[in-house]
């Protein structure tokens, strides 16, 4: 009897991919940032009055939650990403190395891997699952297996997949081969994870001198700058711009630090990140951290009345 083999929908197929879950996160990302982004607007000075007041929000806190919004909802999907890739390439040796041992024990490539499905490697089990869904579906273990590197997407599956197709292609004594890709995906995880515990201090350097240059800015702005002012307005340091005579006021010297704490903790978080993994994008979730601890420091200090306001903030 001859197998028909059913077309899958195309969600089912971007669920294969492992594409579905980071196209809804994007669709929700991107209309939170969209909502926070027409409010910033609506309640902006560019309409006199503004359409909409929010208070205690301002236009400013809008334009905040819209970045929060993406940085947040696409931070944290990294986050469980990079998560889940971390415990995958900690087993996939374990797995390679099973696959191995099956092929000493007689079994095909193919019963080998259905074998493995049914054991327990964590993470890696749904993808091991998946691999022999697709070879039931008529794919060759090629093609199952280049998916699946697809899908985790990282240096030490693609390589260690690559390795093995190769293997498989040019005969041999296959199982020797399976065997030392193992000992070498092991051996990466480890290097992997050694230089990812060595690049913690510098990630708690990051995070201090953050805190450490919001903690600087809100003594300056609610000790030193007002006793410069009362100076002034004595007339004791007329020449520094303070008190009348068009020079800046505090309100806005606050505005101005909040901006510059603001724009200093999305960078910031994005250089932990490339300290961490060596990427930028895995940062976003340290940005979205140190960005909501700067503005939440700075809006809670304007409501208790510890700095001032300028309207703005």
């Amino acid at each position: 009897m001859v197998k028909i083999k059913k077309k899958k929908g195309f969600i089912e197929q971007l669920k294969e991919q492992g594409k579905f879950g980071k196209i809804v996160l994007y669709t929700v990302a991107s209309v939170g940032v969209a909502i926070f982004a027409i409010l910033s607007i609506l309640s902006s000075p560019l309409f006199s009055p503004p359409i909409i007041s929010i208070p205690p929000f301002t236009f400013v806190d809008f334009l905040v939650f819209a970045i929060l919004s993406g940085t947040g909802i696409f931070g944290g999907y990294e986050y469980a990403r990079m998560r889940k890739i971390k415990k995958i390439n900690e087993r996939f040796p374990d797995f390679v190395r099973d696959l191995a041992e099956s092929r000493r024990a007689g079994l095909t490539f193919v019963k080998a891997i259905m074998l493995a499905s049914k054991g327990n490697y964590g993470e890696l089990t749904p993808e091991i699952k998946k691999i022999c869904n697709a070879i039931s579906w008529g794919s060759s273990v090629e093609d199952a297996l280049n998916q699946f590197a697809k899908r985790v997407n990282t240096k030490l599956v693609r390589r260690t997949v690559s390795l093995i197709n190769e293997a498989s292609k040019g005969g041999g004594n296959v199982a020797d081969v399976l065997e030392a890709a193992a000992i070498d995906a092991r051996e990466i995880a480890t290097l992997q994870l050694e230089r990812r515990n060595s690049m913690f201090p510098y990630l708690a350097i990051i995070y201090i001198g953050a805190f450490a240059f919001i903690a600087i800015i809100l003594v300056i702005t609610n000790s030193i700058l007002p006793s410069m002012s009362s100076i002034s307005e004595t007339g004791a340091s007329a020449a520094m711009g303070f008190g009348g005579g068009g020079g800046i006021s505090i309100p806005d010297l606050v505005t101005v630090f909040f901006s510059a704490a603001f724009i200093q903790a999305l960078g910031s978080g994005i250089i932990a990140g490339v300290f961490e993994t060596g990427s930028p994008v895995s940062g976003i979730k340290h940005s979205f951290i140190l960005a909501l601890t700067t503005w939440l420091v700075f809006k809670i200090s304007v409501l208790i009345g510890m700095l001032p306001s300028s309207g703005i903030l």
